[in-house]
């Protein structure tokens, strides 16, 4: 077989290999297609990203990993579901070495006394076909406060590797005030707006 055929062939079966599966894969944006049961989270797809207002001229991003909970989903009565998550407080990241240290400081998030910061669901409704509120308590440097989460679902799917695991996805925002978990003592305080914007995103899979 010539040379320039062979390449041709061995680039149509990778082509093959690679893009096959993922044509076979499709997202049900219907919650009451997914199975339900008990669910764990996705540590590497999710995340909060946070945003405060700096000087009252543009908003500070940072972001939280190191996730670990569980979701007990119950698609055709949401208000049996439940939720709970946490994520590691040392994991705070922006675009400033020195401003992510600084948040993990004693006057900020504590975060050597108060390692994690977590989100436990007390009631969930929903509001539209793939749309609800969580509330919740939220802890952030050791203070638990109520909180209402304005949630999305965005889909399931089998297992997108592979795996014999359903997979779920959501997005959640909320708006908090920093004064509500005693995040008002550092020195640069006043150059921060106290409200706080979260934008979430979570990944589960089923707990087999």
């Amino acid at each position: 077989m010539p040379r320039r055929s062979a390449s041709s062939c061995l680039l149509l079966v990778i082509a093959t290999m690679v893009s096959g599966p993922a044509q076979t894969q499709s997202v049900a944006t219907n919650p009451a297609l997914a199975p339900a049961g008990r669910y764990r989270v996705v540590r590497d797809h999710t995340q909060i990203v946070f945003s405060a207002m700096h000087l009252g001229l543009s908003p500070y991003y940072g972001r939280l990993g190191g996730a670990t909970g569980t979701l007990t989903f119950s698609p055709l009565d949401p208000s049996r579901s439940a939720v709970a998550i946490e994520l590691d407080a040392k994991s705070i990241a922006t675009m400033s070495d020195a401003v992510s240290r600084a948040l993990c400081a004693d006057d900020a998030f504590a975060c050597a006394k108060s390692p994690k910061i977590g989100f436990r669901s007390t009631a969930i409704k929903r509001t539209g076909d793939a749309q609800g509120e969580i509330t919740g308590d939220l802890t952030i440097a050791g203070v638990t406060k109520p909180v209402t989460l304005t949630a999305r679902f965005h889909g399931g799917m089998q297992g997108p590797l592979g795996q014999d695991n359903y997979q779920l996805g959501f997005s959640a925002e909320a708006t908090i005030k920093r004064s509500d978990f005693g995040l008002t003592k550092m020195i640069w305080s006043s150059t921060v707006g106290d409200d706080i914007h979260l934008f979430i995103a979570a990944e589960f899979e089923q707990d087999k």
